[in-house]
């Protein structure tokens, strides 16, 4: 049991580690987004790429009733 709760508790570090090391990752790509002028940051860069996708979408439908 106690090798159990070892195991456990070492997997439980490694997560927080990953976590730790995922927020950091998270907060500079947030910074770096901000300075290229994406004013929100990751939300404004998921909206941007949502609208394009959506125009991308309708270009291609367009193209197809063309044919």
């Amino acid at each position: 049991m106690d090798n159990t709760i070892n195991q456990l508790k070492g997997r439980i570090a490694a997560l927080e580690s990953q976590v730790d090391l995922l927020e950091a990752e998270l907060s500079h790509l947030q910074e770096m987004l901000i300075r290229c002028g994406f004013s929100d940051g990751i939300q404004t860069l998921k909206a941007t790429v949502e609208e394009y996708l959506a125009e991308e979408n309708s270009m291609q439908t367009q193209q197809k009733q063309n044919y």
